[in-house]
């Protein structure tokens, strides 16, 4: 019979280290007329050493998958600024506005040799890498081909032949775009009147790209019109879309043509209060009570025509949307009570 037994997946590396960085971060922090006036501004560059990778290959793995190593600096640097004004109207009136945003320029500075011409990360399907790892590059930025328009003859997609050899292939990707974003920014608006209270926070991003991964061959849900406007048919030859069947859509859909700007800004929460006066709730032994509505991830401002340009994936698939669920809009009522 058979005996079930364990098997090392991989080889080990006694040279593996944790990962280290060096951050310079100074800043001036300031309260101004009466502390109504806030000022922050700080400056950050940050070098991350000895990232722990996998894909190398090193001579002495014999038919296991490679050992993690540590194979790659990363360089940030940016800005970060935020400015609040808090003050009151009157005796009953008070309101309060702070925003904010940061910057973020990203670069990978060293890769380890043996990964030199870079390393794959996120996959589509069984199409391969959509991002990649590279020195000179930001991290994780989109791979993919460079897409020049439909042949109005045949209605199949053209590519940008890079290496000149008179054939599209995976030699021929190059970088299509970023997940990361150039800046972030949010703003809160708050203020108070007697028992009233109101909030609003909105955050967005600015500067990054998203690769919309929604649409697939191999199944036959989450299909955007996006992609189906104005598509090349014998009765329009100018669509700017491939036809259906298009050969090469496979190239298509991990080509720039997917790529959108995955800027946005989002009105997080709004929500309007009422706290009732002490003098009725002393009736009724309570200590305090509010009510309130809240709307929650409502509106959206965007040129994206994926689902929501807020869900996308993390590291290696940063800025990769294949269809995940969107925030949800929420209407909230509430009644909070203290005894």
């Amino acid at each position: 019979g058979y005996i079930a037994t364990y098997a090392p997946s991989s080889a080990g590396n006694k040279e593996l280290k944790w990962e280290t960085s060096e951050q310079t971060n100074p800043g001036i922090d300031a309260r101004m007329l009466q502390s109504r006036l806030s000022v922050t501004i700080d400056y950050f560059k940050k070098n991350t050493k000895d990232l722990i990778v996998t894909g190398a290959s090193p001579s002495y793995i014999m038919g296991l998958a490679a050992s993690p190593i540590n194979a790659g600096d990363i360089e940030n640097e940016g800005l970060e600024f935020e400015l609040g004004w808090q003050d009151h109207i009157g005796k009953d009136f008070k309101y309060g506005i702070r925003a904010n945003i940061s910057t973020l320029r990203n670069e990978v500075t060293y890769i380890h040799p043996s990964l030199s011409n870079g390393i794959d990360g996120a996959t589509f399907h069984v199409n391969g890498a959509v991002t990649r790892f590279e020195v000179g590059h930001p991290a994780w930025y989109f791979y993919g081909y460079k897409y020049t328009g439909v042949d109005a003859q045949t209605g199949n997609p053209t590519f940008e032949d890079l290496n000149g050899d008179g054939q599209i292939g995976p030699e021929d990707k190059t970088e299509i775009g970023k997940g990361m974003a150039t800046a972030n920014y949010g703003i809160t608006l708050n203020a108070s009147w007697k028992g009233i209270d109101f909030l609003m926070f909105g955050s967005g991003a600015i500067g990054n790209d998203i690769y919309c991964l929604i649409n697939r061959a191999d199944y036959a849900t989450n299909r955007l019109t996006e992609f189906t406007n104005n598509r090349w048919t014998e009765n329009n030859k100018n669509g700017s879309k491939p036809r259906a069947g298009a050969t090469d859509y496979d190239k298509y859909l991990m080509s720039d043509a997917v790529v959108y700007d995955g800027s946005y800004f989002k009105i997080k929460q709004i929500q309007l209060g009422y706290t009732l006066p002490k003098s009725l709730l002393k009736k009724v032994a309570v200590e305090s009570l509010r009510i309130y509505g809240s709307l929650e991830d409502f509106f959206t401002f965007t040129n994206y025509p994926g689902f929501d340009p807020e869900v996308t994936g993390v590291g290696s698939s940063l800025g990769i949307d294949k269809g995940a669920y969107p925030n949800s809009k929420k209407v909230v009522f509430g009644l909070s009570v203290t005894f």
